[in-house]
């Protein structure tokens, strides 16, 4: 039976004469006696886990946290939901709640270590949240786990991509710059709709190679090894087609091509220690010097450039484009540690790789506070996830590739540890596993490569 509460306030007794009171001392005795009958008359049930990783657990109540993330689709690959302080034969699980053409089945609990293991088949096609009620013992516990779609888009031929951009509803894949010749000097557009590919071709020849790839509205960027006097270059390649070349005075290789909002692109070239800044209404490019040799290259959420810096002094530096001095944040170990693969969130912050230690961490460029996140141990010492590559979705969850297992790594908000995204293996005649080529669309969708094709979660 349920109780409702209402409280009460004093009110005036008859002819207007106001109630008396207890005094502040008698009404803590009182709520001291009274709670406990209170909150057993009412009942409490359990709260809802909502992402399968909850926050602070209440002592007594049964902590669970989603390890491997259920997936649906042409890449569907089981989930896996972690209870801690449980053995199997006291724990179940049963689905409430699905949506339409999704089934999920709990299958037979295993024991790993002082824990249970909750394995989660998955059938059908959808993606979406679903609600599990699991129980051990007297303690129990829902969980929302959402379930992510996925599709597998092969290509005519094979293709190791290097990088992915999206452009509305299309995707841009850049080869990689050991691929063959005629994927070197063009990209491949992935038609989501139609799911076809395309080529997008350049005026690239010879050994010339597309470096880096940018999208900027209507417009498509690349940044070109040139093999000539007249060293590299960026093309730009507007709607219609036409192109336009801009040097860039340099004959090294350029990489990190990142369009700014005041109309300039940034890029780096290799080994050279500045950004440097072409604009293209005048086809003038600058640069700004920066205190070692970029890495990685992105925009902060403020508009912000930041850069990764290794060697002696490794850290994630941002750059002033005014010509002003930047901040220095250094990182991990002087002379060992390899910052990577910066990428920023809406809320500010700044997720990155050190790839020496194989970790993924946040920093607070206002605070310069830096946090680590716990990874997947996988099978035990030797088998722990190492983030590669990583890709910040619009609503601030994290992706990242695995380079040590055919998964990705997931960072719900606010989440402290990072969930396996398990990936079927590549067929055994497929080239390179993966994935690679991370990226995150601004409609959240994650495509990414692995075996030769076009991966995509939703």
């Amino acid at each position: 039976m349920t109780r409702s509460l209402t409280a009460v306030t004093p009110s005036a007794g008859p002819g207007g004469r106001r109630l008396p009171t207890r005094p502040p001392g008698a009404r803590a005795v009182l709520a001291a006696l009274l709670g406990p009958l209170l909150l057993a008359a009412c009942g409490s049930g359990p709260s809802a886990v909502t992402g399968g990783t909850p926050g602070a657990t209440p002592p007594g109540a049964l902590s669970t946290r989603l390890e491997r993330v259920p997936v649906s689709g042409a890449l569907a690959q089981s989930g896996t939901l972690r209870v801690r302080g449980a053995a199997p034969a006291g724990v179940s699980v049963t689905v409430r709640d699905a949506p339409t053409g999704l089934t999920v089945t709990p299958l037979t609990p295993v024991a790993s270590g002082s824990d249970t293991l909750l394995p989660l088949a998955v059938s059908g096609q959808g993606s979406g949240p679903v609600t599990l009620s699991v129980r051990a013992g007297s303690r129990s516990q829902d969980v929302t786990v959402r379930v992510l779609g996925s599709g597998r888009y092969a290509p005519p031929t094979p293709y190791l991509a290097g990088a992915t951009r999206s452009q509305g509803a299309q995707v841009l894949l850049r080869a990689t710059v050991s691929a063959d010749a005629a994927f070197r000097r063009s990209l491949l557009r992935f038609d989501a709709g139609a799911a076809t590919f395309t080529s997008v071709t350049f005026p690239v020849s010879g050994f010339e190679t597309i470096t880096s790839h940018a999208v900027n509205g209507p417009d498509v960027w690349v940044a070109v090894r040139g093999v000539t006097a007249d060293g590299s270059f960026l093309l730009r390649r507007g709607a219609d087609g036409t192109a336009r070349r801009f040097l860039a005075g340099t004959v090294e290789t350029l990489n990190n091509v990142t369009p700014l909002a005041d109309g300039r692109v940034a890029f780096t070239a290799y080994g050279q220690e500045r950004v440097l800044l072409l604009d293209p209404a005048s086809g003038a490019v600058g640069s700004v010097a920066t205190a070692g040799a970029p890495e990685s290259l992105t925009l902060g959420a403020d508009g912000t450039l930041f850069f990764t810096r290794r060697g002696a002094s490794p850290a994630i530096v941002s750059v002033s484009l005014t010509g002003g001095a930047g901040r220095t944040y250094p990182v991990g170990t002087p002379g060992v540690s390899v910052p990577a693969s910066l990428s920023a969130a809406p809320d500010g912050q700044l997720w990155f790789t050190e790839t020496r230690t194989g970790t993924l961490r946040a920093l607070n460029p206002v605070t310069g506070q830096q946090r680590e996140i716990s990874l997947p141990a996988g099978s035990g010492p030797g088998d722990e996830a190492r983030p590669g590559e990583i890709a910040v979705a619009p609503d601030g969850t994290v992706w990242a590739t695995d380079t040590a297992h055919p998964a990705l790594l997931r960072v719900l908000p606010g989440e402290t540890a990072a969930a396996t995204v398990p990936l079927p293996d590549s067929p055994a005649n497929a080239p390179s596993a993966g994935p690679r080529a991370l990226h995150v669309a601004p409609d959240g969708q994650v495509w990414f490569e692995t075996g030769g094709a076009l991966g995509q979660l939703r």
